[in-house]
C-alpha cells in the first residue's frame, strides 16, 4: 500500500508541473502572437489577417498541450487581445462592434475542434503505446512461463507480475481447502484477512460460481479483494485475489490482467498434463521393471534351491553309505547355495529401498571408501579373488546412498569374479563433472546375444549352474537410474567385459 500511495503522490506532482508548462507554452504562444500581430498591422497597415494568426496560435497551443482547456483558454486570450489592441477604438474593450460575436465563435469553434480532433490523436496515441507495451509485457510473461519447471513455479511468478503491475498485494488459492487450512500464498504485505467472513465467503464464491467475486462484483460486492477464477476451459485451477476496495482498477489493466491469467492456466494446463504424463510413464516403467525383477527372481532362485534340497536329502539318506568326503562335498555345495541365496535377498531388500522412495536420501561421501567397502566385502567371499584398485590422486566427494552404490559395486565384481575369473579391475575418475566407476574383467567378453537385453532380462552364463546376471544387472540399472546417473558396458578391445557407471558429483535442483 505504501508503493501504491507513493505512485499517487508522484502522479499528482507530474499532473500539477504539467499544467504549470502548459500554461507558460499557453502564455508563450499568446504573447508571441500578439507581437508578431502587431508586427504585421505596422507593416501592412492592416489588421485583417489578425484572426488567422490567432487561430493558428489556438492551433499550436491545442497541438502541444494536454486536454481540451488550454486551446480553448488560447481563443479566449485571443479574442481578448484582437479586440483590445487591433480593433477600433484600440486599447478598450468593445464587444459590441459589429462583426465581432462572430469573430469570437469562429475563434471559440474552430479552437473546440482543433482541441478535440488533436486530443483524440493524442489518446489513441497512448493507447497505441499502452497496448504495445502490454503486448510486450505479456509476450515475456510468457516466455518466462514457458521457463518454468513446475506448477508451483508458475503461480509464483504469476503472483509477483501482478504484484508489481499493479502495486498491491496479490493472493493465491488453489482450492477450497486451502482457504480452510489458510493456506493461501501472498504477494505483498497482508494478514489476518482470512478470518474475515465477509473474504471468505467472497473466495468460495469466485469457487463456486466459477466467476469473479468479491470487490466491484455482484458476488459478495463488499469484500476488500476482488477474486478472479483462474480457468483452462471449464476447468478451474485456482483463484487469484487483487486489493481493489480502495484503489478500484481501470477496465483496460483488468483486461491485460485477464490476458495474463489466461495465458497462466493454459500453461498451468500443459504442465499438469505432462507431469500426468511423466508419472503414467514411471509407474510403466516400475511395473515392467517389477515384472523383469520377478522373472529374474523365479528364474534364479529356482536352481540354487534345488541343489539344496538335493544336497541336503542326499546326505540325509545317504549319508552313511557316500562316506565322508562326498558327504563334505555336498555341505559345501549347499553352504555356497546358501550364500547364493544370501546374495539374493541382498539385491531383493536393495530392489525394495529403491522402489519405496522417490528421492533417495543421498549424502555426500567419498568415492574411494565406497569402492574399498566393496572390495572389502566381496574378498571376504572370494578370498581367492585378484582384486585390483585404480585411484585418482585428488579424493571425489559423491552425492549417493552408500548402501545401494555398494551393492551395485559388489553386484559388478561379483559377476566378474564368477563368469571371467580374475583379474578383476576397480576405477575411478572424474569426467565432465561426473564420478565414472569402472568394473574390468578378463574373460571372454559379454555374447553379442545378450548384450542388448543384458540390463533387461534374465541373462544365464553358458558355464554357470545358476542363473545370475538378470536381477543383478536390472538393480544396478535402477539404482544408477535413481541417483540420475547412467550405466553401460562394452566388451574391451584387449579382452575381456567392462562395466561403467556415472554420478553426478553435484545434486541437480
Amino acid at each position: 500500500m505504501q508503493r501504491k500511495e507513493k505512485e499517487k503522490h508522484r502522479r499528482r506532482v507530474h499532473i500539477s508541473r504539467r499544467n504549470v508548462l502548459d500554461l507558460c507554452i499557453t502564455t508563450a504562444i499568446v504573447a508571441v502572437t500578439t507581437g508578431a500581430s502587431a508586427l504585421l498591422v505596422k507593416w501592412t497597415d492592416s489588421s485583417a489577417n489578425v484572426t488567422a494568426l490567432y487561430m493558428l496560435a489556438a492551433l499550436l497551443v491545442a497541438r502541444t498541450t494536454e486536454g481540451y482547456g488550454w486551446g480553448i483558454l488560447a481563443s479566449v486570450m485571443g479574442v481578448f487581445a484582437v479586440n483590445y489592441a487591433f480593433t477600433d477604438p484600440f486599447y478598450k474593450l468593445n464587444f459590441t462592434a459589429a462583426g465581432y460575436p462572430v469573430i469570437f465563435i469562429s475563434l471559440l469553434l474552430i479552437s473546440i475542434i482543433t482541441s478535440a480532433t488533436t486530443g483524440s490523436v493524442k489518446q489513441q496515441a497512448r493507447r497505441s503505446r499502452a497496448s504495445e507495451q502490454r503486448i510486450r509485457r505479456l509476450y515475456e510473461f510468457s516466455q518466462q512461463l514457458a521457463n518454468a519447471h513446475d506448477t508451483d513455479s508458475m503461480i509464483d511468478l504469476t503472483l509477483r507480475y501482478l504484484h508489481e503491475l499493479l502495486g498491491c498485494p496479490v493472493l493465491y488459492f488453489q482450492n477450497e481447502d486451502s482457504l480452510v487450512n489458510n493456506q493461501e500464498r501472498v504477494c505483498g504485505e497482508i494478514s489476518g484477512f482470512v478470518s474475515d467472513s465477509i473474504e471468505r465467503g467472497a473466495v468460495e464464491a469466485c469457487f463456486r460460481e466459477k466467476k469473479a467475486a468479491g470487490a466491484g462484483t455482484l458476488l459478495a460486492p463488499y469484500a476488500m479483494f476482488h477474486y478472479i477464477p483462474l480457468m483452462s476451459g471449464e476447468t478451474m485451477l485456482g483463484c487469484y485475489g487483487l486489493l481493489w476496495k480502495d484503489n478500484p482498477i481501470d477496465e483496460e489493466t483488468m483486461e491485460h490482467v485477464r490476458a495474463i491469467l489466461a495465458q497462466t492456466g493454459i500453461s498451468l494446463e500443459r504442465q499438469m498434463l505432462a507431469e500426468e504424463r511423466n508419472r503414467a510413464a514411471l509407474a510403466a516403467d516400475r511395473e515392467m521393471i517389477r515384472s523383469n525383477l520377478l522373472r529374474s527372481i523365479s528364474h534364479d532362485l529356482r536352481t540354487p534351491l534345488t541343489g539344496i534340497i538335493g544336497a541336503s536329502a542326499a546326505i540325509e539318506e545317504s549319508g552313511d553309505r557316500i562316506g565322508a568326503v562326498e558327504t563334505k562335498k555336498l555341505a559345501a555345495d549347499i553352504h555356497e547355495d546358501a550364500e547364493w541365496l544370501l546374495r539374493m535377498v541382498e539385491n531383493l531388500l536393495s530392489v525394495t529401498r529403491v522402489s519405496q522412495v522417490t528421492n533417495l536420501k543421498k549424502s555426500e561421501e567419498a568415492a574411494e571408501e565406497v569402492i574399498a567397502e566393496a572390495v572389502a566385502r566381496c574378498k571376504k567371499r572370494y578370498p581367492d579373488a585378484q582384486i585390483s584398485v585404480h585411484l585418482p590422486e585428488e579424493m571425489l566427494f559423491v552425492p549417493m546412498d552408500v548402501t545401494l552404490i555398494v551393492q551395485v559395486l559388489i553386484n559388478l565384481i561379483e559377476n566378474a569374479i564368477r563368469y571371467a575369473g580374475t583379474p578383476v579391475e576397480v576405477s575411478l575418475r572424474r569426467q565432465n563433472g561426473n564420478a565414472q566407476f569402472t568394473v574390468r574383467d578378463f574373460g571372454p567378453g559379454i555374447p553379442k546375444e545378450q548384450r542388448d537385453t543384458l540390463f533387461e532380462t534374465t541373462q544365464v552364463h553358458a558355464d554357470s549352474r545358476r542363473g545370475g546376471l538378470g536381477i543383478g544387472l536390472t538393480l544396478c540399472r535402477s539404482i544408477i537410474a535413481a541417483h540420475e546417473g547412467e550405466i553401460s558396458e562394452i566388451n574391451h578391445l584387449d579382452g575381456g567385459a567392462q562395466f561403467v557407471f556415472t554420478l553426478p558429483m553435484e545434486e541437480n535442483t
